[in-house]
């Protein structure tokens, strides 16, 4: 299974780029497409899909994945990297009007420098063959995994957003 989440921003800019592209290259793959969709005006017609899941329904979706597609927030980045899950991130971005900022365009920095199944696509035109690169991949998070490691993510997640306060 394939899990494609834009995490739960209930106000806000829709996700509508990367759930209509993914919309778009669901029947072309193997694998079954599942999205958590949330606000998005775009309502998908190749896959399955939910608004919102509860966060029990949403670890299982993790835990059951052989591939997380989302945006590059820090709830979906932890449990990937926490489930060995690789992780193909799409920041939000404000000249999409899909954030305020462009704070998730610095995490996906930071997280693709750490984690070696974590990718990074900021324009998703590139996604399909991304996901091509992702599932036929036999590497898992490898030695970038260590417990010290999720506590230094963890850390710099928590500058980040302190930053973004000030």
């Amino acid at each position: 299974m394939i899990f494609v989440t834009v995490g739960t921003m209930i106000s806000g800019g829709s996700f509508d780029r990367l759930i209509k592209k993914m919309d778009d290259i669901a029947p072309k793959l193997k694998d079954e497409v599942i999205m958590q969709i949330a606000s998005s005006k775009y309502v998908p017609k190749n896959t399955r899909y939910f608004r919102y899941l509860s966060y029990k329904e949403c670890i299982n979706c993790f835990k059951k994945s052989r591939l997380v597609i989302g945006h590059c927030g820090s709830g979906t980045a932890i449990n990937a990297i926490n489930f060995g899950v690789p992780l193909i991130a799409v920041p939000r971005m404000s000249k999409f009007a899909e954030h305020a900022d462009n704070h998730q365009i610095e995490l996906s920095e930071i997280l693709e420098k750490k984690y070696t199944m974590v990718k990074i696509v900021y324009d998703v035109d590139g996604l399909e063959s991304a996901i091509v690169e992702m599932l036929n991949c036999p590497v898992g998070l490898t030695n970038k995994n260590s417990l010290q490691t999720r506590i230094n993510l963890i850390e710099n997640i928590k500058r980040l957003l302190n930053s973004i306060k000030d």
